[in-house]
C-alpha cells in the first residue's frame, strides 16, 4: 500500500538518497555531466578557433580561464598542504603520546617494588632491565644492556628449558609460561624465583619478550623452617607420648599394689588394727584410686594424641550405660544434695561403639558438671537419637564458663578463669580426654554455658560407628 509521502515523492527521490553512497553515486554522476557539458563546449570552442582563428572575446575568455585554473590549481595545492601539515602534527602528537606512555610505562616498571622485570629478544639479547631487576640479580642496567639472558642469569642447568620457551613464544606469538625457575645472582647465588613471560610484537617479524620475576627466597625458607618446625615439634610430641607412656606403666605397678595392700588393711578383722588405722589406711586407697585415675587419664590422653588408641566396636544398648552411669554418681553428688536427672527419648536404642571408652566420656561429663554444680543443684543428662547421629548433653546449672575461656576447655592440664580455684581443683584431663575419645568415634563435642547461670557439654557420634571405620 502507498503512503501520502509515496504521492508526493513519485521518482521515488527519498527512498533513494536513504541508500548506502547514494550521496556519493549521486555526486559523481552530476560532476560528470558538469565535465561532459564543460568538456563539449571547449571542444566545439576549440573547432571554432582551428576553423576561424582568434578573435578578440577568445582571448578574454583564455585569460579568465586561465585564471580560474590557476586560482583552482592554487586552491588544491593549499589543501594538500594544509592536509600535509595536519598530518604531520597529528603524527607528532601521536609520537609525543607514545613516548609519554612508554615513559609511564617504564616509570610503572621501575618503581613496582619486589618484580624482576627484563626485555629480550628471541636471540636473549637484553634491551630492558628494571630497578628490581637491579636489587635482585646485582647487574647495573648499564652492565646488561645488549648482554645474553643465557650469559647473566639462566644457569647451566635451567638452559634448555628456557631455550625451549624462547622457541615455543617464536611459534605461538600469543604463548605465555609461568612456572618456579632458579636463576642465578651476579654474585653466584642460586635465586629460586617464580617466572612469567609474555611476548610483544615490535613489528611483523620481529618480537619482543618480558620476563617477570618473583624472588622466593624468603617463603622457600620459611616453608624450610616451618617443616623443620614440624618435624621437632612431631619428634617432642613422640618422645612425650613414650616418656608419659613409660612412666605411667612404671607409676601404675605400684600403686596396684599400694591400693590392693591398703584395701587389705582397711578391711581386716584380725583386730590387729584399731580404726584410726583402718581409716587411715582407707584414705592411702582412696588417694591411690585417684592417683591412678589421673595415671590412666594421662596414659589415654598419651595415646589417643600419638594415634595410638584402638577402639573395640561392639552394641551397645546406650539407655542401659546413662542409667549405670548416673547410678554410679549419684552417692557422690548426693552429698552436696546435687540431683540428677535424665531425659532419654524412646528412640534411643542400640549405638555401635567402645563401650569402656563411651562410659568414661560419660563419667568425665557428669563427674565435671557435679564438680561445677553448687550446692542443692540439678544435673540434666539429655540423650536423643535418629538414624545416624546419637546426641548426649550433659546440663548443670553451676557457675557457668565466660566465653573467652571457652576456647581453652579442651586443652589438656588446663582450667579456665574461676574453674582452677582450690574449691575446684582438678587436673584439667578430663574434658580434654572426652574430645579425644569423641573423635576418636568420628564425633565432635561443643560446650554452650552462660557465666553465673549454666553450662551444658555435648557431643554426638555416629550411631553405626564400624560403617564409618570402613
Amino acid at each position: 500500500m502507498k503512503s501520502d509521502a509515496d504521492d508526493m515523492d513519485p521518482l521515488m527521490i527519498r527512498g533513494w538518497f536513504k541508500k548506502p553512497y547514494s550521496v556519493t553515486i549521486t555526486t559523481i554522476f552530476i560532476f560528470f555531466a558538469v565535465l561532459y557539458n564543460a568538456w563539449s563546449y571547449v571542444g566545439k570552442w576549440l573547432d571554432s578557433i582551428l576553423i576561424n582563428g582568434l578573435v578578440l572575446g577568445d582571448v578574454t575568455f583564455i585569460k579568465t580561464l586561465t585564471f580560474v585554473l590557476i586560482l583552482l590549481m592554487a586552491n588544491i595545492i593549499y589543501m594538500v598542504l594544509n592536509k600535509q601539515v595536519a598530518l604531520l602534527r597529528t603524527v607528532e602528537e601521536q609520537e609525543k603520546q607514545l613516548i609519554m606512555y612508554e615513559m609511564k610505562f617504564q616509570n610503572f616498571i621501575d618503581t613496582v617494588p619486589d618484580v624482576a622485570v627484563q626485555g629480550f629478544d628471541l636471540d636473549g639479547s637484553v634491551h630492558y632491565w628494571n630497578l628490581a631487576s637491579e636489587k635482585m640479580y646485582g647487574y647495573k642496567k648499564d652492565e646488561v644492556m645488549g648482554q645474553k639472558m643465557f650469559d647473566l642469569i639462566v644457569p647451566e642447568e635451567s638452559r634448555d628449558n628456557f631455550e625451549n620457551i624462547l622457541s615455543s613464544m617464536q611459534n605461538n606469538r600469543e604463548y605465555k609460561q609461568a612456572s618456579e625457575s632458579i636463576f642465578l645472582a651476579k654474585d653466584g647465588r642460586k635465586l629460586p624465583v617464580f617466572s612469567s613471560y609474555s611476548t610483544v610484537p615490535a613489528s611483523d617479524d620481529l618480537l619482543e619478550i618480558f620476563s617477570m620475576e618473583i624472588d622466593l627466597t624468603e617463603r622457600k625458607q620459611m616453608e624450610h623452617d616451618l617443616n623443620e618446625a614440624k618435624i621437632i615439634a612431631e619428634a617432642s610430641s613422640n618422645a612425650k607420648s613414650k616418656f608419659l607412656a613409660s612412666m605411667s606403666h612404671e607409676l601404675r605397678t605400684p600403686l596396684n599394689s599400694i591400693i590392693g595392700f591398703s584395701d587389705i588393711l582397711a578391711n581386716d578383722h584380725s583386730g590387729c588394727l584399731s580404726d584410726d588405722h583402718k581409716r587411715y589406711a582407707n584414705n592411702i586407697s582412696t588417694s591411690g584410686q585417684h592417683l591412678l585415675g589421673i595415671i590412666n587419664d594421662i596414659l589415654d590422653i598419651s595415646k589417643a594424641e600419638a594415634g595410638k588408641m584402638e577402639l573395640q566396636y561392639e552394641p551397645i544398648l546406650l539407655p542401659s550405660v546413662i542409667n549405670e552411669v548416673v547410678e554410679a554418681m549419684r552417692p557422690s553428688t548426693s552429698v552436696r544434695n546435687i540431683s540428677i536427672n535424665t531425659i532419654i527419648t524412646p528412640n534411643v536404642g542400640i549405638v555401635k561403639g567402645d563401650l569402656g571408652k563411651l562410659k568414661q566420656i560419660l563419667y568425665n561429663l557428669v563427674g565435671n558438671a557435679a564438680k561445677f554444680s553448687n550446692d542443692d543443684g540439678t544435673i540434666i543428662v539429655r540423650c536423643d537419637m535418629d538414624d545416624k547421629i546419637v546426641q548426649l548433653e550433659v546440663e548443670d546449672d553451676g557457675i557457668g564458663i565466660k566465653e573467652e575461656d571457652i576456647g581453652n576447655l579442651f586443652k589438656p592440664f588446663s582450667q579456665v578463669g574461676e574453674l582452677s580455684t582450690k574449691k575446684h581443683k582438678g587436673t584439667g584431663l578430663g574434658l580434654s580426654l572426652v574430645r579425644e575419645l569423641v573423635e576418636l568415634h568420628k564425633g565432635e563435642v561443643w560446650v554452650k554455658s552462660e557465666y553465673g547461670k549454666y553450662s551444658i557439654f555435648g557431643f554426638n557420634i555416629p550411631v553405626d560407628n564400624s560403617l564409618e571405620q570402613e
